[in-house]
């Protein structure tokens, strides 16, 4: 009887224990909470009216914004203490020095990851104008591979995008994959067909996208979180290769390094992919710079020893991507460049194939 009676307060004891738990009101503060001042400048003076925004870099969670005032400055409060991705993109009116009294449009964008030292930070986004330096850009590089577990990843590309207002042409151009030793190190080389400078065969209209698959299939037959690519605008194909994919709807870009018998692939998270004129295809001293069209270097690991030199890619982007993720490295606007791949590009979610991500 007396153990009857017990339990019985006992269980008394837990249903009031949890009436009142279930009563408590949701607490109204974040625990540890950060307070961020932010001063955004274009050519060094304040950059008014201009939407801001935050993303944490730890946590998913909804992006906030907020407006500069006239001097420029942004405030957020009552973060969580975190890593955050401050951005902006966007256009600006600034009066026009060609017509005076008239505004001109300018499309600018900055970019820079806070790192909260104490519960207090004040920091800048220095403004470029987007598109810095026009032409031929390597706009997207997916190598990573879809979600599988059997190793696939051939279904890696890169994006070109013409940001300039002239057509430009494909012809005698080569694509290379550089080795630890920087532009003296060629490890792959493929080539278009045509000839260099003076070929007008392969035209890329201004704001136009090209495709170049390594593989051009529909790889979703293989592992449907994959990609179709059988409408690629290129395929690279090594004539040496017997087993290497050849979709006969697609102009190739062939191989061109002597004894190389594979197909173009890029490494899954770090590499050197660079396209130059074509006009010094000898590759055995490496690629003269001057020819060097565009290049881009990517490493998942931030404490990665930049291969390239400096004056061809100040940084390299893609840190943190992993493999068989679907993730890919695409410049933040379309030919967005300013020869520092850290600044020029972000990690997207899954690879985009002929357009933009939003």
């Amino acid at each position: 009887m007396e153990n009857s009676v017990g339990r019985i307060g006992i269980l008394i004891l837990l249903v009031l224990f949890i009436v009142i738990g279930c009563s408590r009101e949701k607490p109204t503060m974040y625990d540890g909470s950060f307070g961020l001042r932010l001063y955004v400048t274009y050519e060094g003076k304040p950059a008014a009216g201009l939407a801001v925004f935050l993303e944490p870099v730890d946590f998913v969670a909804k992006i906030c914004s907020d407006t500069t005032d006239s001097s420029g400055l942004v405030e957020f409060d009552d973060l969580l203490f975190s890593q955050y991705r401050a951005y902006v993109s966007t256009e600006m009116y600034l009066p026009s020095d060609v017509h005076p009294g008239e505004l001109d449009t300018i499309s600018v964008i900055g970019n820079i990851v806070i790192y909260p030292t104490s519960n207090f930070v004040v920091d800048s986004i220095g403004l470029i104008s987007s598109g810095a330096e026009p032409g031929l850009k390597i706009n997207e590089l997916y190598t990573v591979g879809p979600p599988n577990d059997f190793f696939y990843y051939f279904d890696q590309f890169i994006e070109l995008y013409n940001s300039s207002t002239d057509t430009v042409y494909l012809d005698g151009m080569i694509v290379c994959r550089m080795g630890d030793e920087g532009i003296r190190d060629v490890t792959y080389i493929f080539q278009f067909p045509g000839e260099p400078l003076v070929g007008r065969e392969y035209p890329v209209p201004p704001g136009t996208f090209v495709v170049l698959a390594v593989d051009a299939i529909d790889h979703r037959e293989i592992v449907p979180q994959s990609i179709d690519l059988s409408n690629a605008d290129w395929e690279f194909k090594n004539s040496r290769d017997f087993g290497d994919v050849d979709n006969p709807d697609v102009p190739n870009i062939d191989n061109i390094l002597e004894g190389h018998t594979r197909d173009f692939s890029m490494n899954l998270v770090s590499e050197v992919v660079l396209i130059a004129d074509g006009s010094d295809a000898v590759y055995i001293d490496g690629i003269d710079p001057e020819t060097v069209i565009d290049c881009v270097e990517y490493s998942s690991n931030p404490n990665h020893i930049k291969e390239i030199e400096k004056f061809l890619d100040m940084g390299f982007c893609g840190v943190g991507m992993q493999r068989y993720s679907s993730q890919s490295r695409e410049r933040i606007k379309a030919g967005f460049d300013t020869n520092n791949s850290t600044v020029d590009f972000e990690v997207i979610p899954f690879p985009t194939p002929g357009y933009q991500h939003e």
